[in-house]
């Protein structure tokens, strides 16, 4: 029987829209975008679905990714740091359990996080500084630093998870926040393993999602 799946060389994106909300205990949902009751997070999760690759018994061999995010930072508060967090993995993630991984300076798969490294396939950490030099209606924040991380693992899972979690750290009630839309976008190619190869594979992408 012919499969419907082609193999070779693939480019998969996802998009995300942009953020506007208002901070009160919490920052406000925004389209995709929303927080935990408390706190000063905001994030949003979608998937590129690379289930039909799955059900053809063909893999994923992720060969780089990037977020695209064109736009400007900017928030009305005058102080503080904005941490901005990008992942795509091989399951869906518990934020609560992110956010403590970030609170003791560590992000999913490194030391101490509950994630594992296989299951995190390309992620970008930023911290963002305010600044007032060029100040209108709300401050512009600069990127001060940054780092990509993650396995690049072969994946036979059905949904690859795209994250955006935005932290800041010195909002008060009325500030703005403003967060440009976004793509990610990877680049793979998909191909035919050995069974046995497949099979092992395919049992660890169980795994993980559990």
């Amino acid at each position: 029987m012919s499969k419907g799946a082609l193999e070779g060389e693939k480019i998969f994106s996802m998009m995300l829209p942009e953020y506007t909300g208002t901070y009160s205990t919490e920052w406000s949902d925004h389209k995709v975008w929303q927080g935990p009751s408390t706190g000063q997070v905001v994030f949003a999760a979608t998937y590129i679905d690379t289930s039909a690759y799955t059900l053809d018994d063909l893999t994923l061999f992720p060969m780089g990714a990037i977020l695209q995010d064109p736009g400007i930072y900017s928030s009305s508060a005058t102080t503080g740091v904005v941490q901005v967090l990008d992942l795509i993995t091989q399951s869906e993630l518990t934020i609560s359990e992110v956010l403590t991984s970030m609170a003791n300076n560590n992000v999913p798969g490194m030391l101490d996080s509950d994630d594992d490294f296989t299951q995190i396939i390309w992620g970008q950490y930023r911290t963002y500084l305010g600044q007032d030099t060029f100040a209108g209606p709300a401050n512009l924040f600069l990127p001060a630093n940054g780092a990509t991380f993650g396995s690049g693992e072969p994946t036979t899972a059905g949904r690859l998870w795209c994250y955006r979690i935005i932290i800041t750290t010195a909002a008060a009630d009325g500030d703005t926040l403003l967060i440009p839309a976004s793509r990610f976008v990877l680049n793979g190619v998909v191909a035919k393993e050995k069974e046995m190869a497949f099979i092992m594979r395919t049992k660890r992408s169980y795994e993980l999602r559990g």
